[in-house]
């Protein structure tokens, strides 16, 4: 595998991670149903907590967390010339963009549902609750994989190598 590519992966993932923030971001604007639910429901509290730490952990990890992880790459690999452990490092990132992508989905797309059943339709907290327990353990599933990726990642970087280019 050609040395000098970590960088330039995290930054795409980055990238495309940006999009897809964004695209949240102005579902959370546009004025029509059923996105015009998602303001009440972040007003709302209760599952729509949910949804905006899905949101502002989406952003946090995804979009920032694979930006500094790409730049932190760029420096280890094109200006001290070392080469990162490759297979911790493509597990990690696997790990890292599934479980990440996939839990704040999931905690947004909970938060939504939730959200609408409390704050639009006026149901009670436990059924609120039986919303959001279905989503608990893929969650957890999701959380555990990218923190896994996360120190995959780690370890990778911090086992690198001198290049022999």
């Amino acid at each position: 595998m050609p040395a000098r590519t970590w960088y330039k992966r995290f930054r795409a993932a980055a990238y495309v991670n940006a999009v897809v923030w964004l695209a949240w971001t102005v579902a959370i604007l546009l004025p029509f149903p059923p996105f015009s639910y998602l303001q009440p429901i972040i007003v709302g509290s209760g599952p729509g907590v949910w949804f905006l730490v899905g949101y502002i952990l989406f952003v946090t990890v995804s979009v920032v967390g694979f930006t500094a992880i790409s730049s932190l790459s760029f420096v280890m690999e094109v200006n001290e010339l070392r080469e990162l452990n490759y297979g911790s490092m493509l597990v990690g990132f696997i790990l890292l963009y599934a479980g990440t992508l996939i839990g704040c989905i999931l905690l947004g797309i909970a938060g939504a549902i939730g959200g609408y059943v409390v704050v639009i339709q006026g149901a009670t907290a436990d059924v609120a609750h039986s919303v959001l327990a279905a989503y608990v353990d893929p969650i957890t599933v999701a959380s555990v994989s990218a923190v896994a990726g996360a120190a995959l990642t780690i370890y990778g970087m911090a086992t690198a190598k001198a290049s022999k280019h």
